[in-house]
């Protein structure tokens, strides 16, 4: 089901939006502006965002062309503007749809559903071309200790770092357990903090954004652990 984040400085609708999608089976978090918004993003990767326009400092649709230049994300603008040119403005900003205040919930329930139907069916189709292509694939390279990116940056990476992300691509597109990552980090199983494992796969984002500028296809999946969302080609052996 999907991750979202509802970002509305009302916090009563705002708790109230997340209880109702809760409810139906999705992963919520809130935030009431955009830093908020991306002070959440580290730790917590979205599906999709519920984005109010009105919003103390940068507005929505600010917000939603920063998201939509540097993200496939969903993104509902939900928002008491009605007018034509907001909502022109609003798609053009990059939103995908456009809701008015005060909305039956199930009407958005239904909206998040479509909406992650296309992605999930967008997201196939490209995953099924980065598989043909070998070159789009993510690699390591065992005598560098190096993650080989799509576009071939090559990022040094710690022991740490290569031992999560070797076990998190031997098998791309299965979640891996928690458990196993921490075991991996050499932690003795249930002796381990969850927070320390979401630090690890915020630094290890920050790393490869930052070295390469490609975003790192880990994907937090909830009550399991997290998956590498990507193809991954043959690692290159230290013998090769």
């Amino acid at each position: 089901m999907a991750n979202v984040i509802v970002v509305d400085d009302d916090p009563d609708l705002c708790r109230s939006v997340a209880r109702y999608l809760s409810l139906v089976g999705m992963t919520v978090q809130c935030a009431g502006s955009g830093p908020e918004l991306d002070a959440l993003l580290p730790t917590f990767t979205p599906d999709l965002v519920v984005l109010d326009v009105n919003l103390p400092g940068e507005d929505g649709f600010s917000i939603a062309a920063r998201l939509r230049s540097n993200s496939k994300m969903g993104i509902v603008m939900l928002t008491a503007r009605s007018h034509l040119d907001d909502r022109v403005l609003g798609l053009v900003a990059g939103a995908d749809a456009y809701l008015i205040k005060p909305v039956e919930f199930r009407e958005l329930e239904a909206t998040i559903h479509s909406l992650m139907w296309r992605l999930s069916t967008t997201n196939r189709t490209a995953r099924q071309k980065a598989g043909e292509d070998e070159q789009a694939a993510w690699g390591f390279d065992a005598s560098t200790w190096s993650l080989i990116t799509p576009s071939s940056h090559m990022v040094p990476l710690t022991n740490a770092e290569y031992r999560v992300l070797q076990i998190l691509s031997a098998d791309p597109g299965e979640p891996v357990s928690r458990e196993s990552i921490a075991f991996a980090l050499g932690k003795r199983v249930g002796s381990y903090d969850d927070r320390s494992i979401d630090a690890v796969m915020a630094r290890l984002r920050r790393k490869i954004k930052t070295i390469s500028g490609e975003n790192l296809p880990i994907r937090a999946v909830r009550a399991v652990g997290y998956v590498f969302a990507a193809p991954v080609g043959r690692p290159i052996k230290e013998d090769a």
